[in-house]
């Protein structure tokens, strides 16, 4: 899909479908996505008598651009950037939908209220500066009209998906005790321990070797005579976490350098280790905080349940009435 064009050549459909376009015949509810053999400057979709530009498309389109360039390039890119137009037509075809089956229910967004959302547009993103928000406007070529119906459509649009499937999606304590109890391995927490070393580089040669061991026999006395071990590793340690006093975060056990791993897993909550001597380096270790395996209690994890479900169900609502849309309104997708 070559996006620098506005000019989309679509090859040939039934004479039946030509027949909206002629006096005193009304289409009746269908789906169509075929291709015709004329020229049609712009078109992306149509809802109805709605007509959906390319444009409105690569207008939704870019915030997602900026993305997409700079992960993709050559044909991944086009295919990346077709899946973006086509999942952007889709939202607008949606959005079209939804606000037939608003007018239908004879629903009115009153001026006084979309001026009211855009007095809070231009106080919260603009810091009240009304010229600003008109350049902005001017921009991207739209008038104040323009941006009237976008606001009224995306207020139109939120109250009926709030009617049609937020209030609609309730979810039971039943669900969601069933569901923890059906999925409780998810919430199963591994054996972790959070520790802080102290390092010291042997040296190469039998004298730097016994030096050093010399000194990490100093700095372990010096800790157990009270020293702050963190502050200490700061000041003495050789490793990569020194600035950080040593500290390394929340790890398995499994997850940690072999030599250090038994340390880890017998050393008493707060003890110093004895000095661990590897082929290269000094250890000393403290065992900072130890969590035993075991699972989320219920009232843990209660609320998160509870919102995976409502949104699992919203969406299920949300699918069932745009496909219900879908077949009682005429709609063409052009290729």
């Amino acid at each position: 899909m070559k996006f620098a064009s506005s000019i989309l050549v679509l090859s040939a459909l039934p004479v039946a479908v030509f027949s909206q376009y002629l006096p005193g015949v009304q289409p009746q509810p269908q789906q169509i996505q075929q291709p015709v053999s004329i020229e049609i400057d712009g078109y992306a979709a149509k809802v109805n008598d709605r007509v959906i530009t390319r444009g409105e498309v690569r207008e939704a389109m870019a915030p997602v651009l900026p993305e997409i360039y700079r992960q993709f390039q050559g044909a991944q890119l086009e295919e990346e950037l077709e899946r973006a137009f086509l999942k952007a037509r889709e939202d607008i075809v949606e959005r079209a939908l939804i606000m037939e089956a608003f007018k239908e229910r004879g629903g009115a967004i009153p001026d006084q209220y979309v001026n009211d959302e855009i007095k809070r547009v231009i106080t919260e993103q603009f810091k009240g500066d009304k010229a600003m928000f008109e350049q902005v406007l001017a921009e991207q070529k739209k008038t104040r009209e323009e941006y009237m119906t976008m606001i009224r459509e995306q207020m139109a649009v939120g109250m009926m998906i709030n009617e049609e499937v937020t209030r609609r999606a309730r979810i039971t304590p039943e669900q969601i005790r069933e569901e923890y109890e059906e999925n409780k391995e998810t919430y199963f927490i591994p054996e972790k321990v959070k520790y802080s070393v102290i390092v010291l580089n042997k040296g190469a040669t039998p004298e730097d070797q016994a030096v050093k061991l010399e000194e990490m026999q100093k700095i372990r006395q010096r800790l157990v005579d009270g020293a702050d071990f963190n502050e200490t590793a700061k000041e003495v340690s050789e490793g990569s976490r020194a600035a950080d006093g040593g500290a390394f975060p929340w790890m398995q056990p499994k997850d940690v350098r072999e030599e250090l791993r038994e340390s880890l897993q017998t050393l008493p909550v707060g003890e110093i280790s004895a000095i661990i001597d590897t082929d290269t380096q000094l250890y000393l270790v403290k065992v900072d905080a130890r969590r035993q395996p075991g699972y989320k209690s219920f009232d843990e994890v209660r609320e998160d349940i509870k919102n995976a479900l409502t949104a699992k169900e919203r969406n299920r609502l949300m699918k069932r009435w745009i496909d219900r849309l879908r077949s009682v309104n005429y709609i063409i997708l052009y290729d």
